[in-house]
């Protein structure tokens, strides 16, 4: 304390409260009076400053984006589009900036596994684009608002004038339907067509070349349209996608648990942002049709 305030102990015995040169006796009863005042004091002023630091993100953790080797989700080395992902990751950037919350996207792709753990462990690491179970629940903190929606269509050879309207139309077809190994969408459908499924395909390309070229050994192959479109689009083959929606889900944007409230609170409100503004529907329309 300053010499204008404070509190002296100038013999054992006794108390004093000295302001500049003058000092008068305390009491003890005095002395614990003065010291609670000012501790309370001490105590609103603190807070009060933690709060003006939290609002404005001075406490918040930096943020860290991660990005999976899945296209059209993510995207390296494209001047013009990051991917659906990618693009909501810049997107909430720059509203986390607003917020006084750092952020970086890393510049490299990591397996799905490695992802997963990662952002389980390691606080403000967060991940666009995660399927939602019981299992992740307990894992991860899913935010409030879904990121986008991805519905479970089909490809076919692109003169198939036949199209499936329902599961029951898949079934009296009587051909086999191809699927994603290890995938939830296999599982889902193996419930759906009991002995038409066929989820041996551990990579994209392989069913759909076996659906766009003679011999022409698989008729359809079952995946969402997000992926779907990117790839009958980009891969030159005789292939579409048919119409029919099968199923729809939605995809959520998931972050660590040890995340602090006020980096949580900043994503939460910058996505809430995007969202109501139009801003996010604008970037998935751009992927999802």
């Amino acid at each position: 304390m300053s010499k204008r305030h404070s509190i002296s102990a100038l013999q054992k015995s006794d108390l004093f409260l000295c302001l500049d040169d003058r000092c008068v006796s305390l009491t003890k009863k005095a002395v614990s009076d003065v010291v609670s005042v000012m501790s309370t004091k001490m105590s609103s002023l603190t807070w009060g400053i933690a709060a003006a630091l939290i609002s404005t993100g001075a406490l918040a953790q930096p943020v860290t984006f991660l990005m999976q080797d899945s296209q059209p989700k993510y995207f390296l080395d494209n001047a013009e589009q990051k991917g659906l992902c990618g693009d909501i990751y810049h997107a909430l950037q720059a509203k986390l900036k607003e917020r006084q919350v750092e952020s970086e996207i890393q510049q490299h792709y990591l397996p799905i596994k490695r992802i997963l753990a990662t952002v389980e462990q390691d606080a403000g690491h967060v991940f666009c684009g995660s399927g939602r179970n019981e299992a992740r629940e307990k894992r991860f903190t899913f935010a409030q608002v879904p990121v986008y929606h991805v519905s479970n269509v089909l490809a076919a050879h692109v003169s198939d004038k036949f199209e499936p309207q329902s599961f029951n139309d898949v079934i009296k077809n009587g051909n086999p339907v191809g699927a994603l190994f290890g995938t939830s969408s296999a599982r889902y459908l193996k419930q759906q067509l009991p002995g038409l499924v066929n989820d041996s395909f551990k990579d994209l390309n392989t069913p759909l070349k076996l659906i766009a070229t003679p011999p022409y050994r698989l008729r359809y192959f079952y995946y969402h349209d997000l992926g779907l479109n990117y790839l009958v689009k980009t891969m030159d083959l005789p292939l579409k996608v048919i119409s029919t929606k099968f199923r729809t889900v939605p995809q959520w944007l998931i972050y660590s648990n040890h995340t602090d409230k006020a980096t949580a609170e900043a994503i939460e409100l910058s996505l809430r942002d995007m969202e109501q503004s139009g801003e996010l529907a604008r970037i998935v329309s751009q992927y999802i049709y």
